[in-house]
C-alpha cells in the first residue's frame, strides 16, 4: 500500500506542475529528510504542509506508513492560488468585453471609466497560522 501511495503521490505532483504551469511554482526535494511531504507557499511564507508519511510500529521494528490525502492536497493547492499575483487584463481582453459603442450612450470619457469599472478584482486577506502577520493584496 506505501509504495502505492507513494506513486500516487508522485504522479499527482507531475499533474498538478503540468496544470499549474506558469502560476505555481513546484519543486520536488530528492535530498531532504522526508520522505513524502508537501509544502505550500504564498508570497514567499509557508502557509500549510501536508505530510504523507507516519511511523508504524509492527511486530519488532519500526515502519514507515505513506499514505495519499489527495483532497487535502488538492485544497492547499487552490489556497496557494488565492495568494497568487492577480494579472492585469490586457486593453484587447477590455475592449472585447465592453459593450459596443453603438448602444452606448454616453461620453468617450465615461467609455474609458466603464472598462476600467469592468474589470473586478478580488482581494483576500488570510492570517497564517504561523505568525500574526496579515497576509493579501
Amino acid at each position: 500500500n506505501s509504495d502505492d501511495n507513494l506513486l500516487k503521490n508522485i504522479e499527482l505532483f507531475d499533474k498538478l506542475s503540468l496544470r499549474f504551469n506558469g502560476r505555481v511554482l513546484f519543486i520536488k526535494d530528492v535530498i531532504g529528510d522526508e520522505i513524502c511531504c508537501w509544502s505550500f507557499y504564498g508570497q514567499g511564507r509557508k502557509l500549510a504542509e501536508v505530510c504523507c508519511t507516519s511511523i508504524v510500529y509492527a511486530t519488532e521494528k519500526k515502519q514507515t506508513k505513506v499514505e495519499f490525502p489527495e483532497a487535502r492536497i488538492y485544497e492547499e493547492t487552490l489556497n496557494v492560488l488565492l495568494y497568487e499575483t492577480p494579472r492585469v487584463p490586457d486593453n484587447s481582453l477590455l475592449e472585447a468585453t465592453s459593450r459596443s459603442r453603438s448602444q452606448a450612450s454616453h461620453s468617450e470619457d465615461d467609455d474609458g471609466f466603464e472598462l476600467r469599472d469592468r474589470v473586478r478584482r478580488i482581494h483576500v486577506k488570510r492570517y497564517s497560522t504561523y505568525d500574526d502577520r496579515q497576509l493579501g493584496h
